[in-house]
């Protein structure tokens, strides 16, 4: 069968890819991946990438549609290349990435579909997002107005105006709103994006304003969010070859914001990376607690520590605590973090963890692992490895990277005794993994 690109073709979907996209099978056998489409639809679609074993299509309709499809919440939906789950109930949501779990680690790491537990979905999912960052732009080059938003789905430069979201909170919206009409009538190459941030538990609320230069309304900005918590404005300005300098300005109101994940409280400024899900981050924790078996006599690893707040929730099951990060404000926070909660079993060191993992003035019983994307890769996993911790905890988000980790952990002598998925992202492909392994004897 001869294939060529723009060809509409007929396709019924049978299940979903890591990643979103629904995969049918062309009449020559070939799998075809398409953006929005579920399984059980019938649809018809137009061929954009043509390979020796699969295609990439972009839906054009839907002939009949799938009995899983549901009305999505948001009237954005059709739009925005944000929640692109919205129109599967949450529980099919969990299923297939439950499934895709499964397959994922069995495929890539050869690990037996029986060790993977069955998924640990949120309790509620909507409003679960604490940090928010929308762009300032247009819909078109001939477009006048300046747009507050997100982007269209896969439309990085183009703008629409947000009106509605069920990610953050429900003032999200009143804000949007009243920062547009300020914005509106300046000049767009100033404005940036526009970040919100939030305490899940304490309902304090954060906006910083990213522009590229001084602006003379700054003060009419502080003025229309005195009722916040937290009111930064960040100017970003980019020369080529020359780092990217940051100008953070706290406006009004607190210098941080604080939030707490079960019986710790941490202090947020506008770099610092937290979990977007406070609520499920407290499953996620507890999990990764739950797997690292502390007795109260253990030296514990917390490497890509971050901000600290997995080593801190497992001090006071632990003898000592060591997080190791390469983010120099990350470690600044994570020390201000310890002391807040007047944690003195915790110690976190700046540094690259392959570089500097054997430097930790100890040897590790427990290792927590919580690495990008990209995993750890050989060399970070025969450090650790070479360290003979009696178990590592593996915090993964991404279910491809975390299989060949696993594969060399398993060649290194190490067992994968359970793996637990947590959804910390709902309407959205999005999938959080805790990996206990153990050494064997």
């Amino acid at each position: 069968m001869q294939l060529k690109k723009g060809q509409i073709v007929e396709v019924t979907i049978e299940k979903l890819a890591f990643g979103g996209k629904g995969i049918g099978e062309l009449e020559d056998g070939r799998k075809v991946f398409v953006e929005g489409a579920v399984p059980g639809d019938k649809i018809e679609a137009s061929l954009t990438k043509i390979k020796k074993n699969y295609a990439e299509a972009q839906l054009e309709r839907i002939i009949a549609g799938s009995d899983l499809r549901v009305e999505a919440r948001c009237k954005h939906f059709d739009t925005c290349g944000g929640c692109k789950w919205q129109m599967l109930k949450y529980e099919d949501q969990l299923r297939f990435k439950e499934e895709q779990v499964r397959e994922t680690l069995s495929h890539i790491g050869g690990i037996t579909e029986g060790l993977v537990q069955p998924i640990i979905g949120c309790s509620d999912p909507w409003f679960y997002r604490n940090k928010m960052e929308f762009s300032f732009g247009d819909l078109s080059k001939e477009d006048t107005s300046i747009r507050l938003g997100l982007h269209p789905a896969g439309k990085w430069r183009d703008v629409f105006d947000i009106e509605e979201c069920f990610l953050g909170s429900e003032r999200v919206a009143e804000i949007l709103a009243r920062v547009r009409e300020f914005a509106a009538g300046m000049d767009k190459e100033l404005l940036v994006s526009l970040f919100v941030r939030e305490g899940k538990k304490t309902g304090d609320i954060m906006v910083n304003l990213v522009t590229t230069d001084d602006f003379e309304g700054v003060s009419k900005f502080a003025e229309i969010c005195l009722d916040l918590t937290s009111v930064y404005w960040t100017v970003i300005k980019r020369k080529r070859g020359m780092p990217t300098q940051f100008k953070e300005h706290l406006l009004s109101g607190k210098p941080c914001i604080r939030d707490r994940i079960g019986g710790l409280e941490f202090k947020i400024s506008p770099q610092s990376f937290f979990q977007p899900n406070t609520a499920q981050a407290e499953v996620l924790y507890e999990k990764v607690k739950e797997f690292a078996c502390l007795t109260g006599e253990e030296v514990l690893f917390d490497l890509y520590c971050g901000t600290g707040t997995i080593g801190l929730y497992c001090a006071d099951g632990a003898r000592q605590v060591y997080g190791l990060e390469v983010n120099s404000s990350a470690i600044a926070d994570a020390k201000q973090n310890a002391l807040m909660n007047g944690i003195d079993n915790a110690e976190f060191l700046c540094g690259d963890v392959y570089e500097k993992i054997l430097e930790i003035p100890a040897c590790p019983d427990v290792v927590i692992v919580d690495p990008p994307r990209s995993g750890l890769g050989e060399k970070v996993a025969l450090k650790i490895t070479s360290l003979e911790p009696s178990r590592i905890v593996y915090v993964s988000c991404d279910p491809a990277s975390l299989a060949r980790d696993l594969r060399g952990f398993e060649e290194s002598g190490y067992k994968v005794e359970q793996v637990q998925p947590v959804d910390m992202f709902p309407h959205t492909y999005h999938i959080e993994n805790v990996c206990l392994l153990r050494k064997l004897c």
